[in-house]
């Protein structure tokens, strides 16, 4: 009989009790937020309120400059033209 790669995957398990690790990316972290499916103006408020009280790794950062994000981490001022 073959191994079918079809059941297996890439996905990192973590042990009952384990608390998440920070998001890495914007779509991560709009998951955690349970923000993938809003509007724009809704997932930005969330994000500035997240930022606020957490600081986002150099990863996740990039990510939101990528996504359009960028001003939320820059003060305002997104270096991206």
């Amino acid at each position: 009989m073959d191994i079918n790669e079809r059941f297996y995957d890439d996905s990192n398990f973590l042990p009952i009790g384990s608390p998440m690790p920070p998001p890495s990316t914007t779509g991560v972290l709009l998951n955690q937020l349970k923000l993938g499916r809003v509007d724009r103006k809704t997932q930005s408020a969330a994000i500035a309120e997240w930022l606020r009280d957490h600081t986002p790794s150099a990863g996740l950062v990039r990510s939101l400059r990528r996504r359009g994000f960028g001003d939320l981490v820059d003060g305002g001022k997104d270096p991206q033209p």
